[in-house]
């Protein structure tokens, strides 16, 4: 849902023309009562999730072995985790504190609701259980993985103690992890430029620059941890960051595996490089934005890495970008090396194919993963191979948090609170567990 400036004044208005009190309303100065902060996840230890026996064929694309770009070496280049839309939430969190406008607040939720307006309390309450519970799970998968990526939607009204919830959980992580920006990390509730709501509220509300900012060390911590170079989740990568925090942009790019020459420097193996995407407009809406200069930038890079697989990474699935749709996929589908753009956002597993018409064989998977808040909480594991014959896989599943112990229960009774609700995000058989082939590209 789109909340603008006009509509939240205009519920203010019929706050003070109603007769609410305004400080659980939040016209006038300190309104949002913050509630309670999050309280500690519970302890409890995880086994790695369970690997499906049966992997669903998708050959969606037509593709087909090519004798000119087949390598010889079947066998796995990566496998990496994606995690997306956690929401971590301040408990009892409410905007109005009054039933007849929560009621109207919660009709204009649809599926996934507003913020936190209208999940029941025990999914605000074990937030946290859920994403450490999943963490841990991570944490056991064998053999360990790459990498492991957010989505974006870390937190869910976009306040800093969200976030502080959401790092301090993330940071337990044995796997080196990736951040993306996603639409509650930088507007409030999702929608709304924080300048817009500094005076009613006593909430810490987040913007971009204040949000990336805190993935870099803080006072105390060390500065010389870093993951594939980075010590910032990424955002050190963007392009004209020199060190200072001040330089950086919300997207990025890194390579999480190098090329390789072959024997006789007549064949290379792929390398494997990533590009995060920032698609979260300033102008404040839930729907996805992507400016002319990113396209410019991600194009230049795409020109100049062709011996890598590439991985797009963003928040907004290509429908649900708004602005600059045609055109990302327009350079996406020129890039033969681009093979996959995992999303979240929509709370839903969902794998599309966007086939190139002029191309047979030619064009990219669009793989989107269900949240950890809404039903089915999973996460999604990705394994990248190459055939060998001309034609890669992507082998991915998705699977549910494995903890015990107190830290089980909380997060199994997050579960199936989530699983009473209308929303289900849990997808198709052919949106969750499968093989998707691709065309190996050309080395230039």
């Amino acid at each position: 849902m789109d909340l603008n400036r006009r509509r939240f004044l205009t519920w203010c208005g019929l706050a003070a023309l109603g007769g609410l009190k305004l400080h659980t309303l939040g016209c006038g100065g300190k309104g949002f009562s913050a509630g309670t902060l999050m309280e500690a996840a519970a302890q409890g230890s995880a086994k790695p999730p369970p690997r499906p026996s049966k992997f669903l064929l998708r050959n969606d694309l037509k593709v087909t072995p090519r004798t000119d770009r087949a390598t010889g070496s079947p066998g796995q280049l990566i496998a990496f985790a994606q995690i997306a839309d956690a929401h971590i939430t301040l408990e009892q969190f409410k905007l109005t504190g009054h039933p007849k406008l929560e009621a109207m607040l919660d009709s204009f939720g649809q599926n996934i609701g507003f913020g936190g307006l209208d999940r029941p309390e025990v999914q605000e309450r074990f937030d946290l259980d859920v994403l450490r519970a999943m963490v841990k799970t991570l944490n056991a998968f064998r053999p360990q993985l790459d990498l492991v990526i957010n989505t974006g939607d870390a937190v869910d009204i976009g306040t800093r103690a969200e976030l502080v919830g959401f790092l301090s959980e993330m940071n337990q992580l044995q796997i080196p992890w990736f951040q993306t920006i996603g639409n509650h990390d930088c507007l409030g509730l999702g929608n709304i430029p924080p300048k817009f709501l500094e005076a009613f509220t006593d909430l810490d509300f987040l913007d971009k620059r204040e949000f990336i900012k805190m993935h870099f060390p803080q006072k105390g911590e060390s500065s010389s941890k870093r993951v594939f170079g980075s010590r910032a989740k990424g955002f050190d990568f963007s392009p004209g960051f020199m060190g200072d925090q001040e330089d950086f942009q919300a997207f990025y790019a890194f390579t999480a595996v190098p090329p390789i020459e072959g024997r006789f420097n007549d064949r290379i193996q792929l390398g494997i490089r990533f590009y995060v995407l920032d698609t979260v407009g300033a102008e404040g809406s839930a729907g996805g934005t992507i400016e002319q200069d990113q396209i410019q930038w991600l194009s230049t890079e795409l020109k100049r890495h062709t011996a890598h697989l590439s991985i797009i990474v963003s928040h907004h699935s290509i429908e649900a970008i708004i602005n600059g749709r045609d055109e990302l996929l327009e350079l996406l589908l020129d890039h033969p090396q681009v093979i996959c753009l995992i999303s979240g956002h929509s709370h839903m597993n969902r794998i599309k194919a966007f086939a190139h018409q002029d191309a047979p064989g030619k064009g990219f998977w669009e793989i989107q993963t269900s949240s950890l808040i809404d039903f089915p909480q999973e996460a999604r594991i990705l394994e990248i191979f190459d055939n060998g014959n001309g034609t890669g896989a992507i082998r991915t599943f998705v699977f549910n948090q494995q903890a015990g112990g107190q830290l089980g229960k909380n997060a199994r009774a997050s579960f199936l609170s989530a699983m009473e609700e209308r929303f289900d995000g849990i997808g198709k058989k052919q949106d969750r567990n499968v093989d998707l082939i691709f065309q190996m590209p050309g080395v230039n």
